[in-house]
């Protein structure tokens, strides 16, 4: 459990201690000088703090950084008269330590988490449907409308094309109140309840935000989407980078799903949204992992059976994304001038990106659980 992480880590204010606004914006970094313009983000802010300095309070978190990027972070502190809070964890805890750590610290009502190199736009919004926290006694949080931002070319298109059909299925939650993963780039919580939600978390990074979802759902977690809010997120621009970035994701995939069996089965056994979901998941996971061994004993027995199975599963993928345009044809908005080039081209990087990451995220998770004593 990461409830011992107090003990083993260490947080401190740099300059100002936060006062206590209804909301704080919960932003981790970790070695991020030469990841991003830096003072481009902090400037970014910067100016989020002045604009709704009577709603909440920004504080930065620099999650035990091993480069220069806390010193960098500090001086334009100082040099723009502390418009943002830092608290520095030491030594790093993997994000999940780190927030958990910071949300202790702090004593507001409730907590923003997102990303460093993400934009959240709406911020109005958030405060009006914070009201609904208090007449909803079940409604513990909500998630933001998650986008790929600032990008071009057929990588960063097809993220367009995936992250907008999985949006496309919210409607499928609406009504039970739930959805499989709060994106840690983009989502409002209680913090007496986030704080519940990390007591109870393996502290794993790879995936945090999914693990901690399915905490919260055990504990009759409530959310809902904002579609109105905007989290911009800005995802790998290169094949190598997507593939590396899936890697972790799946890792983190199969992590929970280990760890929340029994949790997971019941829902597949009760056969209600989350698990009709848990079932199709499975089953596309599993053939993504198998796609290359079929393809090579089909190649081996006929070609003409390969062929079919290669246009099949290119069709399946199509239709899919038929499907999703029609289901939510506002969450397309974005692509809506290549849209039917997306749908073209999307099956390709599906299989291709989840084939290599789901097998060798399986190959890493396989190799680590040898390692455990």
């Amino acid at each position: 459990m990461i409830l011992s992480v107090e003990q083993l880590h260490q947080l401190d204010w740099i300059g100002k201690i936060p006062p206590s606004n209804r909301i704080a914006l919960l932003v981790p970094q970790y070695n991020e000088a030469s990841n991003c313009n830096i003072l481009e983000r902090l400037s970014y802010f910067k100016g989020i703090a002045l604009k709704f300095k009577n709603e909440l309070d920004v504080i930065i978190i620099d999650d035990g950084s091993t480069d220069n990027s806390l010193a960098i972070i500090e001086t334009f502190q100082q040099n723009n008269y502390y418009p943002f809070y830092i608290a520095s964890i030491s030594p790093n805890s993997n994000k999940v330590g780190a927030l958990h750590l910071t949300a202790s610290a702090i004593s507001h009502e409730y907590v923003v988490l997102s990303d460093f190199d993400t934009d959240i736009a709406g911020y109005e919004r958030i405060f009006e449907n914070l009201n609904g926290y208090e007449k909803n006694l079940l409604s513990k949080g909500y998630y933001f409308r998650l986008l790929p931002f600032e990008g071009q070319g057929m990588v960063f298109e097809f993220q367009q094309m995936e992250y907008s059909i999985l949006r496309s299925y919210y409607k499928f939650y609406e009504k039970e109140g739930c959805v499989p993963v709060m994106p840690g780039a983009g989502a409002c919580y209680q913090r007496a309840f986030l704080l519940s939600i990390y007591a109870n978390h393996s502290g794993l990074r790879n995936g945090e935000d999914r693990e901690a979802t399915v905490i919260g759902l055990k504990m009759g977690f409530r959310t809902y989407y904002l579609k109105d809010v905007l989290s911009l997120t800005r995802p790998p621009l290169s094949l190598k980078k997507l593939v590396k970035q899936r890697i972790r994701w799946n890792l983190g995939y199969i992590e929970t799903y280990t760890k929340e069996f029994k949790y997971y089965f019941n829902q597949v056994k009760s056969f209600n949204t989350m698990g009709i979901v848990l079932m199709l998941d499975f089953l596309i996971v599993i053939l993504m992992i198998l796609f290359p061994l079929i393809v090579v004993i089909l190649g081996s027995i006929s070609i003409t059976s390969l062929a079919i199975f290669l246009f099949f599963s290119y069709m399946v993928s199509v239709l899919t994304c038929i499907f999703s345009v029609f289901l939510a044809k506002q969450e397309f908005t974005e692509m809506r001038k290549k849209i039917i080039v997306n749908i073209l081209t999307y099956p390709f990087f599906k299989i291709f990106v989840g084939c290599v990451a789901w097998n060798k995220a399986l190959l890493l998770y396989l190799k680590r659980s040898r390692k455990k004593p």
